[in-house]
């Protein structure tokens, strides 16, 4: 056996007997340098030295317990700062000696519980890992902006009049300067010619000159056609920018509340705009019918030009974006012969942005619906399935999972969106793309159904029996192609390899069963692992006395599903359920363990409340909001999309949640799919759960909802869909299955 370097150093080896490393101690450290009296491991561990006396102020921390030595896990020794508080040797037997040398946790006089921010939320968790509130960010005004009025106005221009000798200057020097922009301004010219006079009066009068506009930049304009005389009239206004907007507030203010006020125009345009902001969409048309085309003074008689500004926003993940930018285009040009509407697309120039803004434009609220709902349906994607069951599987859940996705996704130039909300894949891309990545998808979900495989176990086997056996199966196969099931129904055991594998841990199952009460009284219990049932090798015991393989309760923690959480004890073949404090938590896992378990802990809370909590309606985006029943629009704050947080879709202003379902543009192929194969959506949290055999008792895998597949009503636990189907349906099964 190796020899353990730390055990000779001055600190010593922090974990005691637990080592797997040879405790040897040098001759030439019997007595230390510094004349200190050395200690082993297996000694009781003395209390920290007493600090010499020193005139600088006492150590605040000196007095305070470290509670990592209590955990045996203090890696500083004598130099920590805290104090270590001896450990009084007792008696044991020979089963209490195997208990003595593993650390027992204590319970630490740390917080119980945490707050983190997720999803947008301050989340609160207890013990076990468990969530117990969830505050999401406040509703906000929608992104569907239907109560803009844009305001628009002339700038302030005067005209001039110049002279030529001759019809053939005047019309040169008229061209020249009909095809030429002066600071910034398109030149409205006509000619006029007097032919009562000799020799007759030529001239161009020039119209929408900047104010700024002086003799000689109006002469260099004309090009080589110099004119005989140049003559400025007024400017049209005086007023400044800011007088006139005060102005037309004012007014507008006088039909209703302006709630915000923005100048849009361009130094180019010779029109001054704004968009204006009402309180309501009834303000904003009354202010277009009645103020359209009024007469401002300050505006030196002209007209303001009121038009009504309808405009929808989307927030589109920027990988999402370039695998439909094409889509995106031919939606642009579908709609690019409407003068009146716009389709205007932001890429983030910053990395660090994930979304691409989309802008639908328009001075009519039918013409943004139309355009809207042909880029809703480019963003529902299609959703990959077979002929007769829909693409999951909880590989894609694991990280090796989301790189497999990835690198197809990159291979094909496709995005493929993992819902693990809904559990479905969304594909987005060209058409024959698409088909590929689902065909290859469907490969992959065969070849991971023919790598594992669960054995069910008979109730009526002593544990000892499965535990021998269990130990037999790891030492064949590996301790990562098996993994027992304490709280399925039946218990099992999971085998991950060939179905020969699969084949002979069922044989070596079946075989032992027979020599059950043998093995139940040679089994020693003591030293094995409550996940694993082998023998410890790093061990850690929870307060209630259960001992785990350090690297089987991380795993536990970071494999939790929905019913695992929160964290509890396994001991006692899963019978224990003492659910593990806040602390032991923290006191087991790393910062990082500990951060992806509460990250599970939460997302599965959110998929077992949704009538209280979900995630926001864009792709990839982890932001959670408050369901409500009067549908209150809450405004995404990643990714901006507005939200009815009623039915959860992206906002329908003028529709109710109920015209918007039924008037909803949307994948019709997968409609028409769930309609052929019976696949139905989960009553409680909406996602697509479909019946292929067995009774009529389902699961949702995504909210945990217990459901009877006859009359779709949902229960709490699976005994209560049981007796449900037994009292209401005569029985678990469909008319004609099996023997049933």
């Amino acid at each position: 056996m190796p020899v353990c370097r730390f055990f000779s150093s001055q600190s010593g080896c922090a974990r005691g007997d637990l080592c797997r490393y040879e405790h040897i101690l040098r001759e030439s450290q019997e007595q230390s340098p510094l004349n200190l009296p050395s200690w082993r491991p297996t000694d009781s561990i003395p209390t920290r030295p007493a600090r010499a006396p020193t005139t600088d102020a006492p150590d605040p921390v000196a007095e305070v317990t470290c509670r990592f030595f209590k955990l045996g896990k203090c890696k500083n020794g004598d130099t920590c700062r805290f104090r270590h508080d001896s450990i009084v040797e007792e008696e044991h037997t020979q089963d209490a000696i195997i208990q003595q040398n593993i650390p027992k946790a204590q319970p630490l006089k740390a917080t119980e519980f945490d707050t983190r921010d997720l999803g947008g939320a301050l989340v609160k968790f207890g013990p076990g890992g468990g969530v117990l509130s969830v505050k999401p960010a406040a509703a906000s005004a929608a992104r569907l902006q239907m109560c803009n009025v844009s305001c628009t106005w002339y700038k302030p221009s005067k005209f001039a009049t110049l002279e030529f000798s001759s019809t053939q200057s005047m019309e040169e020097a008229r061209h020249v300067l009909c095809n030429k922009r002066l600071l910034d301004r398109t030149l409205e010219c006509r000619t006029a010619v007097n032919k009562k006079t000799k020799p007759w009066e030529c001239y161009v009068k020039v119209g929408n000159l900047d104010p700024a506009t002086t003799h000689k930049i109006l002469t260099d304009g004309c090009g080589h056609r110099r004119p005989c005389n140049v003559t400025f009239g007024e400017n049209s206004y005086s007023s400044s920018a800011e007088t006139i907007g005060e102005a037309i507030q004012r007014l507008l203010s006088s039909i209703g509340t302006v709630e915000t006020w923005v100048l849009t125009s361009s130094t180019k345009s010779a029109q001054m705009k704004a968009i204006a902001t009402f309180s309501t969409l009834e303000q904003a048309t009354k202010a277009v019918n009645e103020l359209n085309g009024h007469k401002l003074p300050q505006l030196g008689g002209s007209k303001l030009l009121l038009s009504h500004s309808v405009r929808a926003k989307f927030s589109i993940l920027s990988t999402m974006y370039t695998a439909i930018s094409r889509e995106l285009t031919l939606i642009q040009q579908r709609f690019g012969s409407n003068k009146f509407l716009e389709i205007k697309t932001y890429p983030s120039t910053d990395k660090a942005q994930r979304f691409t803004s989309v802008h639908i434009i328009s001075n009519s609220a039918q013409d943004v619906g139309k355009a809207k709902a042909a880029v809703e349906k480019l963003l529902n994607g299609h959703t990959a399935r077979g002929a007769k069951e829909i693409i999951w599987h909880e590989f894609f859940l694991k990280p090796e999972g989301t790189a497999y996705l990835n690198d197809l996704g990159k291979q094909h130039n496709i995005f493929i969106y993992r819902n693990h909300r809904k559990c479905i894949l969304s594909l987005y891309g060209d058409e024959e793309n698409k088909m590929i990545v689902e065909s290859a998808l469907l490969k992959t979900i065969d070849n991971l159904a023919g790598s594992t495989f669960n054995i069910d176990l008979d109730e009526n086997i002593p544990e000892a029996a499965y535990q021998a056996t269990y130990q037999r199966i790891v030492e064949k196969l590996g301790k990562s192609a098996a993994r027992p099931n304490f709280k399925t129904c039946p218990k099992s055991i999971t085998v991950h390899g060939s179905s020969k594998d699969a084949d002979w841990a069922r044989f070596i199952l079946l075989e032992q069963s027979g020599h059950s009460s043998a093995l139940e009284s040679k089994f020693i219990k003591n030293n094995t692992c409550a996940i694993c049932w082998c023998d410890v090798t790093e061990a850690y015991t929870t307060p209630c006395g259960h001992i785990y393989d350090q690297e089987c309760f991380v795993n536990q923690c970071l494999s939790a599903g929905d019913a695992e959480i929160p964290i509890s004890c396994l001991g006692s073949s899963g019978d224990c359920q003492t659910v593990i404090s806040f602390a032991e938590l923290e006191a087991a896992l790393t910062r990082d363990q500990l951060d992806k378990l509460l990250e599970n802990s939460f997302m599965h809370y959110i998929r077992t409340h949704p009538s209280d909590y979900q995630y926001c309606a864009t792709a990839d985006c982890d932001q959670v909001y408050e369901v409500s029943g009067d549908g209150n629009i809450f405004t995404c704050p990643t990714c901006l999309t507005a939200i009815c947080t009623k039915c959860g879709a992206i906002s329908h202003e003028g529709l109710t949640c109920d015209q918007h379902k039924h008037a909803k543009v949307g994948d019709d192929a997968f409609a028409e799919w769930k309609k052929k194969n019976d696949a139905r959506d989960c009553p409680k949290c909406g996602c697509t759960i479909q019946k292929t055999e067995g009774c009529n008792h389902m699961e949702c895998k995504a909210c945990g909802a217990h459901i009877c597949w006859v009359c779709m009503k949902v229960f709490g636990k699976g005994q209560d869909t049981y007796s449900h189907m037994s009292s209401e349906h005569g029985g678990f099964y469909d008319p004609g299955y099996g023997d049933y």
